[in-house]
């Protein structure tokens, strides 16, 4: 028999053989291609960390009274109670968490497109179904989209990504007014400067999904999430917590205090620097959806020569042209200010020629 065929009859219904994720590997002078911080820590800050690190076993498992004691910490850092509180290995497993919870064969989920792919992906877990509706890319989710038949859950990325757009004044508390947990992406908060968290408190079926990926932080795969505690009780029990985090991770959380300047300054200025390149799109006449995340959604006309070009002249950027309602799309992400200058100047280079 032939292996392949042999894989696939052991493989349940539903899993593809579809390519892993990937990124261009040229060599660049501009990496603007995964939503990253142009900026690592300081080295100073990243020694103490690393001291800390040293401090433990590296034999040794992290018990769970490390975990509590993390948590209380953290918590108290970023202004929750512990009991609200879990830390995950970034975002992606808090999606993939919000299904094992709370889905399965016969349970439903909502998801609005284009969007991260991994809200769709995770489904797949445990065979959970999912309606997407489909919105062109510089359309905003309205409470329209929202007034439809109940579903076990309901994502909202605010800002959405790869658009950087945030949903209508009011569609989050319309999720909320349904049976649904409402899952709220804001992975980009520190650049949108908008969240909806204070809401968990008198809404038990609002959970909140944070990364540190987007501000300095892509590296060390820490994210956590804030909600209920029956939620956190529920995804911690599942996750068998602490035991999904290495020591590293709990060293960054205990001691994100060291890192949260460092995040507001640089969030500040990629801000700034997200201006300065629109304006620039806007002196160029090149179109793009207003964002408010750490990178621009924009159109052009031929996407794949356009990433093309800028590849070879060392600037990567991500070409979206296969994604549903994104063929004529590229996106780039805020860089250092001589990353963005590089950029424009090949942009401008190409669509002149």
């Amino acid at each position: 028999m032939n292996p392949e065929n042999t894989v696939k009859s052991l493989l349940r219904e539903g899993i593809s053989f579809s390519p892993p994720f990937t990124v261009s590997d040229l060599p660049y002078k501009a990496k603007l291609d995964q939503n990253e911080a142009p900026s690592d820590l300081p080295e100073d800050v990243k020694a103490i960390l690393l001291d800390k690190l040293k401090e433990h076993e590296w034999n040794r498992y992290p018990q769970p009274v490390m975990y509590a004691k993390v948590k209380e910490v953290f918590a108290k850092i970023i202004g929750f109670p512990q009991e609200n509180i879990i830390l995950t290995i970034g975002c992606d497993q808090l999606i993939q968490g919000a299904y094992l919870i709370l889905g399965g064969h016969d349970r439903k989920a909502l998801v609005f497109e284009p969007t991260y792919p991994m809200f769709s992906h995770a489904a797949k877990f445990n065979q959970t179904k999912v309606t997407r509706v489909q919105l062109a890319a510089d359309e905003v989710l309205t409470k329209n989209h929202i007034n439809r038949s109940n579903y076990h859950l309901i994502f909202i990325v605010a800002p959405n990504n790869p658009t950087g757009t945030m949903p209508e004044e009011g569609v989050i508390e319309a999720a909320l007014s349904k049976d649904s947990l409402v899952f709220v992406d804001e992975a980009y908060v520190d650049f949108s400067k908008r969240t909806w968290a204070h809401l968990t408190k008198d809404h038990p079926n609002l959970f909140i999904a944070r990364t540190l990926s987007k501000s300095c932080m892509a590296g060390v795969r820490l994210g956590y999430g804030i909600g209920h505690p029956g939620i956190i009780n529920a995804l911690e029990t599942m996750l068998t917590a602490p035991y999904h985090l290495s020591y590293f991770q709990l060293v960054i959380a205990k001691h994100f205090n060291l890192i949260q300047p460092y995040l507001k300054d640089l969030s500040e200025g990629i801000v700034s620097e997200r201006k300065r390149v629109t304006d620039r799109f806007d002196e160029m006449g090149v179109s793009f959806v207003p964002s408010q995340a750490n990178f621009i959604l924009f159109r052009v006309n031929d996407p794949p020569a356009v990433f093309q070009k800028l590849a070879e002249a060392g600037v990567r950027i991500r070409s979206l042209h296969s994604i549903p309602g994104l063929a004529g799309y590229v996106r780039v992400t805020i860089g250092k200010r001589e990353e963005n200058d590089l950029f424009l100047e090949k942009l401008r280079a190409i669509l002149t020629t």
